[in-house]
């Protein structure tokens, strides 16, 4: 049995800090102070006296009232099971003022998991989403863990997210810290990049988009801005140095912070240097991360453990150990230069080419350093009797550069199909993953 946890309100230690906060959640329509928002979900909190068997189901739609509903659960005495996602998939139709739903059985952990438990939806490699499920209790040491191991996320003033908010990146960087540090939040859409320019203008800050999405940004920014104190996290991956051009160009100044992470480990590496090469930098500062079955090659599986991890899956399942150790397969090798790690894919994305494993890592890499190339994508149909190879390619190259590209790499590959798409928006999904 896991074990059941504190029942208490997970938010309580920060009511007081964001019922004084001037600060607030932004958006297309302005600012809506954290006080107010306090105040509406602590009538909302009053309501939710009779939990449901499953919990709640919080909207992730990026709006105000996903705030309310999210700081309702965290008020509500009992703590309750709560999952942020889309009420239609997870919950059972059944509302409070629109705000909360009733979580449905398809929404509950593993019969195993006692205790409040707290989950958002992700779509891994799949596109099928699932829950991945922590401790409510465990948030506040998570942004801990990122205010201590990040002067950018101590000093900013904003925290902005061109995301939904089940996202773990968006629920993890932008909002969890805005939420429990009373900091403002700014939640906006991938055409509004000029209301976002104008809060982040000259503030420190942390702003999260995909790379394809944040190139958007070009001639965003008022006269004169200057963004010498924003942090661009890339999320999903894929910023090449073309990409980050693209974006100081649109936002002056901007520094980068790439993060390694995702759904079950929260985050595991820091990086703040741009290049064409595939290192995820070294790990958060105070987060616990090491390499376990390294092989002949160097490489090996990282495994974390802190406070930002989740323990449990519904439709999918997470590496977890007893003693709180997980890992969602991420496989890397040391940086030769001992500036970090160096990715080579998850493990269950490797490939086998005539017997010769195949890191997908690799290959995107060698790609994305072509000139003219602003992401790549490798995919692989197992379908046959060997495995077939696809590589995509957005940008401006040619088809025999990204085959010399692979033929020239450590473990030469061949790719059944070279597929090539114009560098524009329409190339990826609303996350930023190029399209294959």
């Amino acid at each position: 049995m896991v074990d059941v946890g504190n029942d208490a309100p997970w938010l309580r230690p920060t009511v007081e800090l964001l019922a004084r906060s001037d600060r607030g959640v932004i958006d297309e329509h302005g600012r809506v102070p954290w006080r107010d928002i306090v105040g509406q979900a602590t009538d909302l909190a009053a309501e939710l006296i009779r939990t449901p068997p499953h919990g709640w189901v919080v909207p992730a739609d990026c709006s105000v009232r996903s705030l309310v509903g999210l700081v309702a659960t965290g008020l509500a005495t009992p703590a309750p099971r709560w999952v942020l996602g889309d009420p239609a998939r997870w919950g059972t139709g059944r509302t409070v003022r629109d705000l909360v739903w009733e979580a449905g059985a398809q929404s509950a952990p593993p019969t195993e998991v006692d205790g409040p438990t707290y989950a958002t939806a992700t779509s891994g490699s799949t596109g099928e989403p699932r829950l991945l499920f922590g401790r409510p209790h465990a948030l506040p040491d998570a942004v801990r863990l990122y205010t201590q191991g990040m002067p950018e996320y101590e000093r900013a003033e904003v925290f902005a997210a061109c995301s939904s908010l089940d996202f773990a990146a968006a629920f993890y960087v932008v909002m969890l810290p805005a939420l429990l540090l009373g900091r403002d939040l700014l939640l906006f859409r991938p055409h509004q990049w000029r209301l976002a320019a104008r809060h982040l203008a000259d503030r420190p800050g942390i702003c999260l988009a995909a790379p394809a999405l944040a190139t958007m940004a070009a001639g965003a920014a008022p006269t004169g801005a200057r963004y010498d104190r924003t942090s661009f996290v890339p999320a999903g991956g894929g910023l090449t140095p073309e990409r980050a051009r693209r974006i100081s160009a649109g936002l002056p100044g901007c520094r980068f912070l790439t993060m390694l992470g995702s759904t079950e480990t929260g985050l595991l590496t820091v990086r703040r240097a741009v290049d064409a090469t595939n290192n995820v930098g070294t790990p958060l500062p105070g987060k616990q991360v090491w390499l376990e079955d390294i092989g002949p090659d160097g490489v090996g599986m990282l495994w974390t453990r802190g406070p930002d991890t989740r323990f449990a899956a519904v439709g999918g399942r997470t590496r977890a150990r007893p003693d709180g150790a997980v890992s969602a397969g991420d496989l890397v090798r040391p940086a030769p230069d001992g500036t970090g790690y160096l990715l080579e894919g998850r493990v269950d994305e490797l490939i086998k080419v005539d017997g010769v494993t195949v890191y997908p890592a690799t290959v995107t890499a060698a790609v994305r350093a072509l000139p003219g190339v602003t992401d790549a994508r490798v995919s692989v149909d197992r379908t046959g009797p060997v495995d077939r190879i696809t590589v995509l390619a957005v940008g401006d190259v040619g088809e025999e550069q990204i085959r010399l590209a692979c033929a020239e790499l450590p473990s030469p590959v061949v790719p059944a199909q070279v597929l090539i798409r114009a560098s524009t928006e329409a190339a990826f999904n609303d996350r930023g993953k190029a399209l294959l």
